[in-house]
């Protein structure tokens, strides 16, 4: 006979108390009988005695809200004398709300329930996933609205701010409506920074951190950030001249910084001020008692700061928890987003308030640094516009009447030969019959029917050594992985950003 080890009693109770789930054990009444190390640590911290919780109601740790719901289903396990399953709140140390899905299953004797056995689950990541499909259904719509306003309105800013530089460009200083049409330049160019950053904001952008300068992402969210604020709150930069790059997903910076906008607005109702500034920091040994754990080294400091109505330390303590939110109705992961974006980045943020005395974020990511051949350009837009391309033939495809006609207009003051069609089918046809030879196709790349990229393709087959730029009021993201690396031209675009492109495809 195989040799029997001696069953070890203390096996049941270091599974319990070792377990990876907070587990709880109660009375029939839910007085708390005995906990784990997990619960321990999560409810009381590691320091406190369980002489502190034994003896105390379960409900107790229960939100109130959620408490109905507990009583309910502690009622039918009596009844049934079954295990029952659901997920409730619990209030952590701090005062922490976490989001647990408890398996509650009664023990038993003589068909009477004498103790309860709780085992609870921390499912805040599956709420969060929740909150966040809810919010990306809806993001998704408005980036598709986004993206088809974007492209109609980008069209027209072609054409307005193509003919005002035209029209600017033929007049003198002098003239009486110099300044004026020089207004409508400006105006334009602002309403296609505008556009852009729209774009920007709402459609799928690249998850890939990069070198970032935060000073000019900073100009670059500018009105989108006055916007979330409204028209009562003064918004201020200080910027530090040469405060470094940082690695960050620059789509995540911008949601980042609308976010402590949206949090300083409401703590704001009444107006004020919202300043935000870039410095340099170097934590040090003489700096380190400011920013608890921060490794040494170079930093850009961002700094956030609101005269709002501030935060007692209690609530200080959990503005980053998941669903927390002061206001009602809040959804309360905007700071909890803004966390993880800055952990994701491999920084650090901390927050300083008091109330009446408005409240202040200071992040700090670490700088980034570049090789020499990330840092190269090639060469800039005033070099391609130095020299000028020689002649050529050139099938313009656009089906917005009056972009097609600026472009055509600007190609042939340049000496180019132009045709034009608006739509592929009639560009088809033109190439078919032209007799001569066609040097570049331009064309749109979003258009019924037969597209850019289907376009080009069968351009190619009549005639192959043609070459290609596309046009787009979407962005470069409308060129699939097949397509990078062609020409494109950004729309809204001025004259001389369409000759420059136009120079360097025959410069290739």
């Amino acid at each position: 006979m195989p040799h029997e080890r001696p069953f070890d009693p203390t096996f049941f109770e270091d599974l319990f108390e070792n377990s990876a789930a907070i587990a709880t054990v109660t009375d029939a009444n839910g007085l708390i009988v005995k906990i784990n190390k997990k619960a321990k640590d999560m409810f009381l911290g590691p320091e406190q005695d369980l002489g502190s919780v034994v003896g105390k109601n379960i409900l107790d740790f229960i939100h109130p809200d959620d408490r109905p719901k507990a009583i309910e289903r502690w009622k039918e396990s009596i009844r049934d004398l079954k295990e029952v399953n659901y997920d409730l709140r619990m209030s952590a140390r701090g005062g922490r709300v976490m989001y647990f899905l408890i398996s509650g299953t009664p023990i038993v004797r003589d068909n009477k329930v004498v103790l309860f056995h709780y085992q609870a689950l921390d499912i805040i990541d599956h709420k969060v996933q929740e909150q966040n499909l809810m919010q990306s259904a809806s993001a998704e719509v408005l980036a598709q609205i986004a993206g088809g306003f974007a492209h109609d309105f980008n069209n027209l800013l072609t054409v307005i701010n193509g003919y005002s530089e035209i029209l600017r460009m033929s007049m003198s200083e002098r003239d009486p409506q110099y300044q004026k049409v020089s207004q409508i330049c400006q105006a334009g160019r602002q309403a296609s920074v505008l556009t852009r950053r729209m774009l920007e904001f709402s459609r799928k952008s690249t998850t890939q951190a990069r070198p970032v300068d935060l000073n000019m992402e900073l100009s670059n969210q500018e009105g989108i950030i006055r916007h979330v604020l409204g028209e009562n709150i003064t918004l201020h930069f200080v910027k530090a001249p040469d405060s470094g790059k940082v690695n960050i997903v620059p789509s995540r910076f911008a949601t980042l910084l609308v976010n402590l906008a949206a949090n300083a607005r409401d703590a704001m109702p009444r107006g004020g001020e919202l300043t935000i500034a870039t410095d340099v920091c170097e934590v040090n040994a003489a700096s380190e008692h400011l920013y608890a754990q921060v490794p040494h080294g170079r930093y850009v400091l961002l700094t956030v700061k609101d005269t709002g109505e501030g935060m007692d330390q209690e609530v200080v303590r959990q503005i980053f928890d998941p669903f927390f939110s002061t206001r009602e109705g809040g959804k309360g992961i905007g700071l909890w987003t803004v966390q993880n974006i800055v952990h994701a980045s491999d920084g650090y943020i901390f927050v300083e308030s008091q109330p009446g005395s408005g409240t202040t974020f200071s992040i700090l990511l670490p700088t980034a640094t570049e090789s020499p051949a990330r840092e190269a350009h090639g060469p800039s837009l005033a070099q391609d516009s130095a020299v000028t391309a020689p002649s050529k033939t050139i099938l313009i495809v656009e089906d917005d009447d009056t972009v097609r006609d600026l472009v055509n207009e600007v190609l042939k003051q340049q000496g180019h030969v132009t045709l034009t069609a608006r739509n592929g089918g009639d560009a088809l046809q033109i190439a078919r019959q032209f007799e001569g030879h066609i040097d570049l196709l331009i064309t749109d790349m979003v258009m019924r029917r037969i597209d850019g990229k289907m376009l080009s393709k069968k351009m190619k087959s009549i005639w192959p050594h043609i070459r290609v730029m596309f046009m787009s009021g979407y962005g470069g993201e409308v060129l699939d992985d097949e397509l990078k690396g062609s020409v494109f031209l950004q729309k809204p675009f001025l004259p001389k950003d369409l000759i420059d492109k136009v120079g360097s495809v025959f410069r290739e």
